[in-house]
């Protein structure tokens, strides 16, 4: 198929038969670098708790925007991008220094196509932040932009054809000496018939040579992870948004032999606890390595409790092995590298009484601390009578040093609350308040240690219900690639850091009125840590 002409309706066809999938990214830095002219943030200390199957909030109580995207850490900062699955038109970025509170930069890159499979790479030689992205399509260009910073913005400098035909997902990975590889799904004999890897040039801009090539069908997501010399290479099955199990091969060499393919070991569910996965990322502290399975989840399943966009899961190792559990809460330490699961006796408030100012007769309060696991959080919790004004309250039996409550909200939240504490359910002060709840979310907050017997929700406003589903601007299409593999791309609107649109109600997801329905709350967790 040499004659370029006819190389161009054959992909034109070939891709209008192609039914457009959603899809998400990968990012698998070993040991992501940073500009050493920057002092480098200092990260969280002790135990911080990673709460799945809920929906993850921003600063302003907006639910996190990264889909098909990569987690980076630049001078000890956590930096999340991904897109806006309404179209991928628009690249977000998010920081964090404990990996739980998130801060909106807002639209890094925004261009007039959708740009998925987001990777940020910093180049130590050039001192250029380098984002590597599926450019336009199912199947697509390989987009490359750069930023003098990681928040950006970032401008589009190439879009170019991988062997010389367009290719599907494709994440980034920088190794151990600085060389920097993509791991791509190639469209050259076929869809999604093919997996490869390049090498990239010094400054990252370029693809420089392919190291290799091998027929992997009908799987996508490629990722790369490195764990004691090993390379790990995952691909998830291709499934459109549905969820899939992951496998992997190995290696010690990047250009091979690899391993035939192994499935990734989930005990418990075959479709890699209802995610995709998207990237393993490694969090490298002073007592070992932490890597931690990420995926996202397109598709609920709800009677299993399993919500919320995204799945943090820790990674285990038998020998070389890797087995991922499921632990919807479990506490990591990013300065340690390390995690534990979350241990039941720590909560105060379990099997204490409970008060509330109504129910709906049928889920009660004392719901709210009855054991339970994440599968029936569907069929444990608390449902008030409507109205906004409401409360709930917990008896820990006596005066007791606490410093931090954990909520994990239903569907019908409070998005005004205060959280109080009394000696004798009188006297009430202010622990923590917010107007930014949200729709099936957990509030985790630490306070200064005080005493009291009494810990009490105040409700004062309910929460919007959540956007119905996705809502794509157009999808995931875009007209198939049919421009020469050496493609120069014209620079794509980038919002500067500085005016950067943070996600507002005038660009996120349209929220439906108010819930007539209840206050509905799954657990009330009382700690002293």
């Amino acid at each position: 198929m040499k004659n370029p002409s006819f190389q161009r309706l054959f992909y034109r066809f070939l891709f209008s038969g192609v039914v457009l999938l959603l899809s998400n990214t990968v990012d698998a830095q070993v040991a992501p670098s940073s500009p050493a002219t920057t002092p480098a943030a200092q990260p969280a200390t002790g135990f911080q708790t990673i709460h799945n199957d809920f929906y993850w909030l921003d600063q302003n109580g907006q639910r996190i925007l990264t889909r098909s995207g990569c987690l980076c850490q630049f001078n000890g900062v956590f930096y999340w991008y991904g897109g806006n699955p309404r179209g991928f038109y628009e690249q977000y970025c998010y920081t964090s220094t404990d990996l739980i509170h998130w801060t909106n930069l807002g639209v890094v890159m925004g261009q007039d196509v959708d740009a998925n499979r987001i990777d940020v790479l910093y180049n130590d030689t050039t001192k250029q932040y380098v984002m590597f992205m599926k450019y336009n399509g199912n199947g697509a260009f390989l987009g490359i932009a750069t930023a003098d910073k990681p928040e950006g913005p970032f401008t589009l400098k190439s879009q170019t054809l991988v062997d010389d035909a367009p290719m599907g997902d494709m994440s980034a990975f920088k190794d151990s000496d600085g060389k920097a590889y993509i791991a791509y799904v190639s469209w050259a004999v076929g869809t999604n018939a093919q997996h490869g890897i390049y090498r990239m040039s010094a400054d990252y801009l370029t693809l420089d040579k392919r190291i290799f090539l091998w027929d992997i069908r009908s799987r996508e997501a490629p990722h790369i992870f490195k764990r004691n010399g090993i390379y790990y290479y995952g691909t998830s099955r291709t499934a459109g948004i549905q969820s899939s199990g992951t496998s992997y091969y190995t290696a010690t060499d990047l250009a091979g032999p690899w391993s035939p393919a192994k499935p990734l070991s989930t005990p418990g569910s075959d479709n890699s606890w209802d995610s995709q996965v998207d990237f393993v990322y490694p969090i490298q502290g002073t007592q070992g390595t932490l890597y931690m399975f990420a995926g996202d989840r397109w598709t609920k399943n709800l009677p299993q409790g399993r919500n919320g966009d995204y799945i943090w899961l820790p990674m285990e190792f038998e020998s070389d092995t890797p087995v991922v559990n499921y632990n919807q809460d479990w506490d990591l330490n990013l300065s340690a590298g390390t995690w534990r699961k979350i241990d039941a006796a720590r909560n105060l408030a379990a099997g204490k009484a409970v008060t509330a100012s109504s129910d709906d007769g049928t889920n009660p309060a004392k719901n709210v601390t009855a054991p339970k696991t994440y599968q029936d959080y569907v069929n444990t919790h608390w449902n008030s009578a409507p109205g906004d004004q409401q409360w709930i309250m917990v008896d820990l039996g006596g005066p007791t040093d606490i410093n931090r409550v954990i909520l994990k909200w239903n569907t019908n939240a409070a998005k005004t609350f205060k959280i109080q504490t009394s000696i004798d359910a009188t006297t009430w002060a202010d622990v923590f308040s917010t107007t930014q709840g949200a729709s099936y979310s957990v509030t985790d907050e630490k306070f200064k240690t005080t005493a009291a017997r009494y810990v009490r929700v105040n409700a004062i406003e309910r929460a919007p219900l959540p956007p119905g589903g996705r809502g794509r601007r157009g999808g995931r299409g875009g007209t198939p690639p049919t421009a020469t593999a050496t493609a120069t791309a014209s620079t794509a609107p980038a919002i500067p850091a500085a005016t950067a649109t943070p996600v507002t109600a005038a660009n996120a997801p349209t929220t439906a009125p108010a819930p007539q329905a209840a206050y509905s709350l799954f657990d009330f967790m009382v700690l002293k840590d």
